[in-house]
């Protein structure tokens, strides 16, 4: 940057010189001139580089010295493993299980009694200990070997238990530590503040209920058509094949969110051909046109309160 300074200035002395015919004497003058500002400028210059380089070595300095963020742990392999160890272990699977245990060796088949049936296992989660080192609950749906009659044997539903087991990550894979310990169910947290808090039905908006419930009918039945209870150009489209031939709303209520849509919460019983039912819950955004209630969207899940 002085440099070019300089080199400007030197040209400007030599224009100014043809302009106005300086002698060389002024010329001398000028360029000794320069020449001193260079030299006094490279201290300058070089101290001004020395600050900029010493602030960037304390930023750096800072950042090494700054905490890493504590990576979060996958626990995905000893949730899976722990799955299958706990299935393998109630169902009396010897051989499953003694490959699977490794560590300490404990005679598994002798471990469970037999006449026990694992249907479904899921992971409800599970704790580092030790880094490598899982506590993972497992719920399991169980079934119990009943003597139907003396020649029959048949499975009896016991319901949902829930067990711990720790797993911990060697050079060769997972491996049990022990065998399932039976713990009590797991008490959950609270359940989230939902937009519609009141299921008290919906004698604030006549016509309303109705509405949707014509829709939900279209919906899980066939019976009528969807598009007369969808806002104009709706995507939506009933359940194919059609699961239920009855639906009825048993409990419903409304809210209406910061934008301004108003939307339906409603519980549903839904009974098939055969007369079985199940309980279903739906959440819809309506709107009105024409004094007329459409769904304008389905919602996947119920939303949060804002």
């Amino acid at each position: 940057m002085v440099v070019d300074r300089i080199t400007g200035l030197l040209q400007r002395t030599s224009v100014a010189g043809s302009r106005h015919r300086f002698g060389p004497l002024a010329q001398v003058r000028w360029l000794q001139v320069a020449l001193w500002l260079l030299v006094v400028s490279g201290p300058i210059a070089a101290t001004v580089l020395a600050f900029h380089v010493g602030g960037l070595d304390s930023r750096i300095d800072g950042l090494s010295r700054r905490p890493a963020a504590a990576p979060v742990a996958d626990s995905a392999g000893a949730e899976g493993f722990a799955e299958l160890y706990v299935a393998s272990v109630l169902a009396g699977d010897a051989d499953t299980a003694d490959g699977l245990f490794g560590i300490a060796e404990l005679p598994v088949g002798e471990a469970s009694g037999g006449g026990w049936f694992v249907s479904r296992t899921v992971s409800l989660g599970a704790e580092e200990l030790a880094p490598g080192y899982f506590a993972v609950t497992v719920a399991v749906e169980v079934a119990a070997e009943d003597a139907v009659s003396e020649r029959e044997r048949g499975w009896v539903a016991i319901g949902t238990r829930f067990y711990t087991v720790g797993v911990v990550e060697t050079g060769s894979g997972w491996v049990a530590t022990g065998l399932p310990t039976l713990v009590a169910r797991p008490t959950g947290p609270p359940p989230p503040e939902l937009l519609v808090r009141r299921m008290d039905g919906l004698d604030a908006f006549p016509e309303l209920e109705r509405a949707a419930a014509a829709f939900l009918a279209a919906y899980l039945t066939g019976v009528g058509d969807l598009g007369r209870y969808t806002v104009p150009g709706s995507l939506l489209v009933p359940v194919e094949p059609a699961p239920f031939v009855t639906v009825e709303i048993i409990r419903a209520g409304s809210a209406t969110s910061t934008d301004g849509a108003q939307l339906v919460a409603a519980v549903v019983r839904a009974a098939d051909a055969a007369g079985r039912s199940q309980v279903l819950e739906y959440s819809l955004v309506v709107s009105q046109r024409d004094g007329r209630w459409e769904v304008a969207e389905l919602l996947p899940a119920a939303p949060l309160g804002q």
